[in-house]
């Protein structure tokens, strides 16, 4: 039976198969509690847990796991002597369905059964032999795939295969460019139904039918131009890509009519029905072919696009061979769907973006990482950039990393099967900074920005970041290192990386980027204009003695940190004086230059008081007192090192936080004494052999006897001997820690991850003396997820604007690592922060002032082809504490740093994006002021009560894109000085009032924060007393949003705005309205009786503006007098 159910069972895929329902069948017996007898140990403990079937599962396959059960328990009837496990049947099925057992490769001639003929000449070909007669191949379902995969990679490189649609290639094409595949757009139902009548004509018989192109052929058919033929996408291939592709047009079935295709729904049990609206085609990239020809399928037996593109998402990250591009085809519309990662803008649309900028001039202070990620990003966006250096090379603390880079999603994790996730990454990176200001959209934008952080690196410049680590707090593989060069000699992942930026620049950026070494920025040329707003217009440097300004568009700040600033009048002292005297592995540079200098004209500092030890900085025994210590690197621990005091005893988990190492070394651990001199308190740090195995014997090699930091012990008593503790302590530590280790938890520390053993009569130790060290400042300039550096304000609209044209990144930047700092986090950030902040240094100019340029008329929206732009997500706050539950404000970047929106006080705007092959479109008014520089802000809801659009929304992350246009709306005018006044439609208002209802409260809030600005700008008399008055209904208390904001506004002009509740389902002790908005609400606390130069706008759901219009009508008040959102005829034409 199961050879029927399998093809013939020589598909190659069918020994893990058997494997994999072996595990499943032992898991189901488990949990059933019946009694399988398959070998002679436990059934528990031969379960695999990574097979685990939970009880749900089994019971909705009951059947399936019963004929599993009774299949395996009684061995098929035929159980082989030697091994009661498996019977003599599956033994042979093993025998002949796997490759290396089955088959052989051999060149041509060589084998068993040569002979002469055989033997001639065949230009080097192989050739595929049976080791048993019983061995077939079946090249059909996904081993078509694996054939195509295994021939790619028996051919020199380059080479393109294709058998039967599916595709590999390796290299490059010939011509130096990438592979180009045009992927066809499937055929029409009517072109199927000709098809068909074609085959049939030509002999076939039903009811299954093979259809070809060609039987469709008719001289008199216009189709049959070629050039007529559509294509659903141009995919370019890189080395190593595959794609498959599976339609419902390959095999028909047809029966009564209608037309089915050979692919199964398996949640449904039947046959795919060829129609307009299911999935038609699926179309899977990524480097093996077998795995793309198995999603491809499996993607079409979804039926649903949504449900397909759920099915693929997770196979981006976390599987050995990640999916880097799918297409998803429906006919009708058409509808299709292309693989977006979300905070990954596309192609064309950066490439739109960018030529609607004009070239600038970009110094970027400081050369490690985070300066050279945004001299080089700022380039490629079209700027020409000068880095400037005080030291003597380029490299900075970067050049001294060790630990690696982190992140999340990768292909080096996908390939080592490694799952990850984003709330994980960030759950991680939140946990470590607690104390600390974590920011909530720089958190998000780094572990969003992660994986292309890593495959920039990894494919733009070749930098092969293969191996992982978990390190300390981090609860995933995902920091990635370099391996070993060829000699076997560990790579320094800092370092390695800043040489090759380094010689990246000077090969592809001459003209572009010109390195200033011995050049030290002592200053920011800025002004200052009458709103006190403040613009950096160059740079200070001091170079060979002399002081000269370089002029700039715009300055990135990338000088990194303080963690060598220990002078009595250094930043150090000044933020944390009890650390003057610590140890520290930073280079003499790092005196946080860019952080005085930034401070000097007015940028906020964060966190400063926040500073790093990291746990293990080595004592040189020759040269204790030495204030600048190697680090140990992070791997001494993730290896299986462990750590005991002076005593013997351990007092850590080695493999917790660097913050609760280095403070459990400080707590626990005796001062370091060697003669007079006496020093911080340190710790012994053990490895055992299996341990040295995984710290790398060539990084071995260089700690001991390059730079004399480890010793060598033969065994434990030697050990003793050198910590100076008693042998007996020291053995019933390693006792206690192999214990530990056997069953997985340490309950004295906690510690659950054990790298590698040590025991009692481990030989061949290797120990180091390590200290708490500063590694690492947390603290630095405050900067927003655009880079942009702040400065803090006092105003009721917010609290932050930015110091225009000034930028920072990496090190010298507060706000991301709170408390304390992840291991691998500093490069990543460097990365991450780096491009953003130099691509947006690079875009400061625009030609225009404003991003929507429409202000005094609505007949452009009357064309839906234009005005519309693509804007790339910044940030999506979590609102629910400020406006109200399930709200998040989603801010979005302008073109440039320093435009506006060019939008009227009341004006809205469109959003739309594509998710799923649909248009998703909503309607906003903005958050933002008009006058904000850079950025728009929209309020919206996440719950089902944000409509469709909520599901892009939700979709998206920093750096995603999606369309916006200026829209109509109020356009109401405040005039400043000399002659302060208000304005509608030409015709000056004295009062206000407001009525909104639900989520029509958010162009009221811009009306009111623009009203309180004009009054402190021109003065209260410029207005009239309690000229601005809002009525505010919802339906019960959690709908209410910005309530916190409208208090704040209300005391702060207590005599010029005021503001009413009114619920529909009231709260125990409520005392506001109840019930609806009623004619005495609008007397009393509205503006009445109405004037000329009176004005009530209206906004929320349709039947409440209709309702409120009505009601005014009653009170006397005319259709000139006020306005409606729902009733405005732009907006009625769009909604």
């Amino acid at each position: 039976e199961i050879v029927k159910k399998t093809r013939g069972a020589f598909d190659p895929a069918v020994a893990p198969l058997l494997h994999h329902y072996e595990k499943i069948a032992r898991k189901a017996a488990l949990h059933s509690n019946l009694d399988i007898s398959m070998s002679s140990t436990s059934t528990s403990s031969s379960i695999d847990d990574e097979s685990f079937v939970d009880v749900e599962t089994i019971r909705r396959q009951r059947e399936v796991v019963s004929v599993l059960i009774e299949l395996w328990s009684r061995g098929f009837g035929d159980v082989d002597s030697n091994d009661n496990r498996v019977s003599r049947k599956v033994r042979d099925l093993l025998e002949v369905s796997q490759w290396s057992s089955a088959f052989s490769v051999a060149p041509w001639g060589v084998g068993k059964n040569s002979n002469a003929a055989m033997s001639e000449d065949k230009g080097g070909l192989l050739c595929i032999r049976k080791k048993h007669i019983d061995a077939r191949l079946d090249l059909s379902g996904i081993s078509k795939g694996w054939a195509v995969d295994e021939i790619a990679s028996k051919l020199p490189s380059p080479c393109y295969v294709e058998w039967g649609g599916d595709i590999k290639v390796r290299g490059q094409h010939p011509s130096g460019r990438p592979w180009i595949i045009a992927v066809p757009e499937p055929p029409t139902l009517d072109e199927l139904h000709k098809r068909l009548a074609s085959a049939q004509k030509s002999g076939q018989k039903g009811p299954v039918y093979t259809l070809s192109d060609h039987e469709q052929k008719d001289d008199n058919d216009d189709d049959n131009d070629s050039n007529s033929k559509k294509y659903l996408a141009i995919l370019e291939l890189q080395d190593g890509d595959a794609v498959a592709t599976s339609g419902d047009y390959e095999k028909i079935i047809y029966k009564e009519g209608k037309m089915y295709s050979h692919v199964i729904n398996p949640q449904l049990g039947r046959l795919l029905q060829l129609n307009q609206v299911t999935l038609a085609q699926s179309v899977v990239v990524c480097k093996s072919c077998m795995f793309a020809d198995a999603l491809a399928t499996a993607a079409m037996s979804r039926e649903d696009i949504s449900s397909a593109r759920t099915l693929l998402e997770p196979f981006r990250t976390g599987f050995r061979e990640p999916v880097t591009d799918f297409i998803l085809y429906a006919r009708r519309g058409p509808r299709i769907v292309r693989m977006l990662v979300p905070g990954l803008e596309q192609k064309e649309d950066r490439e739109r973006r960018l030529a609607r900028h004009t070239p600038a001039k970009v110094i970027v202070v400081g050369s490690g990482l985070a300066g050279m990620s945004a001299a080089i990003e700022a380039a490629d966006a079209g700027a020409s950039v000068i880095v400037l250096e005080k030291e003597s090379k380029t490299g900075g603390n970067s050049a001294k990393a060790t630990s690696g880079i982190s992140g999340w999603g990768t292909e080096t994790q996908a390939r080592q099967g490694v799952a990850d996730e984003e709330r994980l990454f960030e759950r991680d990176t939140f946990l470590s900074g607690l104390g600390g200001q974590s920011t909530p959209s720089l958190v998000r934008t780094l572990s969003t920005k992660s994986a292309p952080a890593i495959h920039w690196l990894l494919h733009r410049f070749n930098i092969p970041l293969t191996v992982l680590s978990q390190l300390g707090g981090h609860s995933a593989k995902r920091t990635h290192r370099a391996p070993p060069d060829e000699n076997g000699r560990p790579v320094p992942i800092g370092f390695f990386i800043m040489k090759t930026l380094r010689d990246a620049v000077e090969s592809e950026y001459k003209g572009n980027i010109e390195i200033k070494c011995g050049h030290s920025v002592t200053s920011l040329i800025h002004n200052v204009d009458e709103h006190n707003v403040k613009t950096v217009t160059g740079v200070q440097v001091k170079t060979e003695g002399e002081i000269r300004e370089i002029n700039a568009d715009a300055v990135v700040l990338a000088t990194g940190g303080f963690g060598c600033s220990l002078s009595e009048d250094g930043l150090m002292a000044r933020f944390r004086p009890d650390l003057i005297k610590c140890p520290t592995t930073n280079g003499a540079f790092a005196q946080g230059d860019g952080v005085t200098i930034a401070e000097s004209i007015g940028a906020e500092l964060i966190d400063m008081d926040k500073v790093q030890l990291h746990p293990t900085g080595f004592i040189d025994p020759k040269d204790p007192s030495n204030p600048t210590k190697y680090l140990a690197p992070e791997a001494i621990r993730g290896s299986g090192g462990i750590m005991v005091n002076d005593e013997g005893k351990r007092f850590v988990n080695e493999l917790d936080l660097r913050s609760v190492v280095a403070k459990a070394i400080q707590n626990h651990c005796a001062p370091y004494k060697d003669g007079d001199y006496t020093g911080p308190p340190f710790a012994w740090c053990i490895l055992s052999e299996p341990a040295q195995k995984l710290f790398g014997a060539p990084v071995i090699d260089f700690y001991k006897n390059r730079l004399g930091l480890l010793e060598h012990c033969a065994d434990v008593k030697a050990a003793a001997s050198l910590i100076g503790c008693s042998e007996g302590t020291l053995i019933k530590t390693l006792k206690s820690y192999e214990g530990a280790a056997q069953v997985g938890n340490c309950p004295t520390t906690q510690k659950d991850i054990f790298p590698a053993m040590i025991t009692p009569d481990s030989q061949n130790l290797i120990l180091c003396r390590v200290t708490p060290s500063i590694h690492y400042t947390m603290g630095g300039i405050n900067i927003n997820a655009a880079g942009e550096v702040q400065e803090r304000i006092e105003s009721i609209v917010g609290h932050h604007r930015h110091i225009r044209r000034l930028f920072a990144a990496g090190e010298v930047t507060g706000g991301l690592h709170g408390n304390n700092r992840l291991a691998g986090n500093s490069l990543l950030e460097c990365v991450v922060f780096g491009r953003i902040a130099g691509e947006r240094a690079a875009t400061i100019d625009t030609p225009s002032e404003v991003m929507f340029p429409y202000t005094e008329s609505d007949t452009h929206l009357k064309d839906e082809s234009t005005g519309w732009f693509s804007v790339v997500l910044r940030e999506m706050r979590n609102t629910d504490k400020k406006y109200g539950i399930n709200t998040r404000e989603a801010r979005f970047n302008l073109d440039g740093s320093l435009q506006c929106t060019g939008l009227d006080i009341g004006q809205y705007v469109a959003v739309r994006g594509e998710i799923d092959g649909e248009t998703l479109m909503g309607y906003f008014s903005p958050i933002t002021r008009p006058t904000d520089e850079g950025v728009i802000g929209i309020l919206c809801r996440v719950d089902a009560r944000g409509g469709p659009i909520t599901k892009l929304l939700q979709h998206i992350r920093p750096g995603s894109t999606i369309q916006m246009r200026a829209m109509g709306g109020l356009r109401i005018k405040f005039h400043p000085k000399p002659n302060p006044h208000i304005t509608f439609r030409g015709k000056t208002i004295r009062r206000i009032g407001l009525l909104a209802g639900g989520t029509g409260i958010a162009p009221m809030l811009q009306i009111i924060r623009a009203y309180g600005n004009f009054v402190l700008q021109n003065g209260p008399d410029a207005v009239t007393p309690h000229g601005l008055n809002l009525i505010y209904a919802a339906e019960e208390e959690s709908d209410l949003a910005y309530m916190k904001i409208l208090e704040t506004l209300r005391d702060t002009f207590p005599l010029h705005f005021r503001f009413y509740v009114v619920l529909n389902r009231p709260p125990t002790g409520w005392y506001q309205g109840v019930g609806f908005i009623e004619p005495m609400d609008i007397r009393k606390r509205l503006v009445y009786p109405p004037t000329d130069e009176d004005m009530v706008v209206m906004c929320g759901p349709p039947v409440f503006e209709m309702a409120m219009r009505k009601t005014l009508f009653h009170l006397g008040f005319n259709s000139s007098q006020w306005f409606s959102f729902a009733a405005d005829d732009n907006i009625s034409a769009h909604l």
